[in-house]
């Protein structure tokens, strides 16, 4: 008989900086993190927050400048690297879509390496232009291909599916169960507990040590994991935002 196993499911969707921290964070943390199984989904933030009547953060501007020094010091802290984009928010319907159609052709470990990609929030370019979605992945798939022809190909064969009507109908479904399952932000993790049917709903990029403690897994912590890396660990608010 297979063992349980414990499952984590994260939602998120590229325009949320906190989506961003979050994955970077969740990479290090899963592993050390055994008998669990992870799984991404990509949803319509927007889309969401709209259904669930939710405000956008950046549409208040104490909160949003707030949230970019909160995500400064986080990087300072972590060693992620972070940097605001300049124009905040843009539309990620389509990159979405791409990660979507990524996520039902290549293998995992390729399409998680399609979303940390640092485009939008470290090198500060508008992810919403397919021009910038082919640059940013090409390079990546250019380890894949046997030229750079072929994976220049193979990223724009994925924008031309991102149209597809199965494409767009996945996302659909992403975005509906989402809220389905109570979500209203990014980043959320759906949890459910080796043996347990239950799922369990856990929101944002700071709740990592709840979601170790609740499935009995390690914590490094963010100082631990900067320090092990290399990176400082200084606490300064970088731009003076505050």
């Amino acid at each position: 008989m297979a063992i349980a196993r414990a499952k984590i499911v994260l939602y998120y969707d590229v325009i949320s900086p906190y989506s961003y921290m979050g994955f970077k964070l969740f990479n290090r943390y899963r592993q050390h993190w055994t008998g669990v199984d992870i799984s991404f989904k990509p949803m319509l933030l927007g889309g969401v927050m709209n259904i669930v009547k939710n405000q956008p953060l950046a549409d208040f501007p104490a909160k949003k400048s707030h949230m970019i020094a909160d995500l400064d010091r986080t990087s300072a802290m972590s060693g992620v690297p972070f940097n605001f984009p300049k124009e905040f928010p843009v539309n990620t319907v389509l990159p979405m879509r791409v990660l979507t159609a990524l996520q039902m052709h290549e293998a995992s470990d390729m399409y998680e390496q399609c979303i940390e990609k640092e485009a939008y929030f470290v090198h500060d370019r508008n992810i919403s232009k397919p021009d910038v979605i082919h640059a940013t992945l090409a390079p990546l798939f250019s380890s894949f291909s046997s030229t750079a022809d072929a994976a220049s190909a193979k990223v724009k064969s994925y924008l031309d599916l991102a149209v597809h009507l199965d494409i767009k109908q996945r996302f659909k479904e992403y975005t509906d169960e989402a809220v389905a399952k109570g979500i209203f932000g990014a980043p959320t993790f759906i949890i459910n507990k080796a043996g347990d049917d239950n799922e369990y709903l856990f929101f944002g990029s700071d709740r990592f040590e709840n979601i170790a403690v609740f499935l009995d897994q390690p914590y490094p912590g963010l100082r631990s994991l900067a320090t092990s890396s290399g990176a400082s660990v200084s606490i300064s608010d970088k731009n003076a935002r505050l």
